[in-house]
């Protein structure tokens, strides 16, 4: 007996076969389209909160910027500038300065016998590029010199004379003063001081 299911298939003409095809086809690529944007809608929640941290990087920042902005002030970074100028200005450039400054100290000490004894040279980091600060120590002794007709007392000129050396121009730190005589007089003294120095960095 033949199977009547072969004669049915026998009579499809081959036109509803290709429209058989083609509906499948449509039929898959509609599946893979409802799964791309089944995945597509399941990932957006994970690049929305990506893109809201950015954004929130991004406002920050704009926030910062703006603040800064607002803070710049011309006239305070002149007056920033001038005042960076006179500190180095007070800060001597090189160890020769240094020893020209001792043979000065001597020659304006003339109201006394001085002896400049070095001590301990310090060095410290500066914010500035290829530059260190060097602490230079020294100790003044100073004795009174009898010789000539003098007005002022020594204890008085061991008092312009420690205050002349806190008022030059270049930063002298008088860290010590020890002074031993009779009353309302010195008949010797010991300055303890420190010179600052901007030098190179070798």
């Amino acid at each position: 007996m033949q199977n009547p299911l072969t004669k049915f298939q026998l009579a499809l003409p081959p036109e509803a076969f290709r429209d058989l095809k083609v509906r499948l086809l449509l039929l898959g690529i509609f599946g893979v389209s409802v799964g791309l944007v089944w995945w597509s809608v399941g990932r957006l929640p994970v690049w929305e909160k990506k893109l809201d941290t950015e954004n929130g990087k991004i406002a920050q920042m704009e926030v910062e910027i703006d603040q800064l902005e607002r803070r710049w002030n011309q006239q305070e970074a002149d007056q920033m500038t001038n005042r960076f100028k006179l500190s180095q200005e007070q800060l001597f450039a090189s160890q020769d300065e240094v020893l020209l400054w001792q043979v000065d100290l001597k020659r304006r000490a003339d109201q006394f016998a001085l002896t400049v004894n070095s001590g301990i040279t310090k060095t410290q980091d500066c914010p500035l590029p290829g530059k260190r600060f060097s602490i230079y120590s020294a100790a003044v002794d100073l004795r009174t010199t009898t010789p000539g007709i003098r007005t002022n007392s020594p204890y008085l000129r061991l008092l312009n004379f420690a205050q002349d050396l806190s008022s030059q121009k270049r930063r002298v730190d008088l860290t010590e003063v020890a002074a031993s005589g009779r009353s309302n007089s010195v008949s010797e003294a010991k300055l303890n001081l420190q010179l600052w120095s901007l030098e190179n960095v070798q």
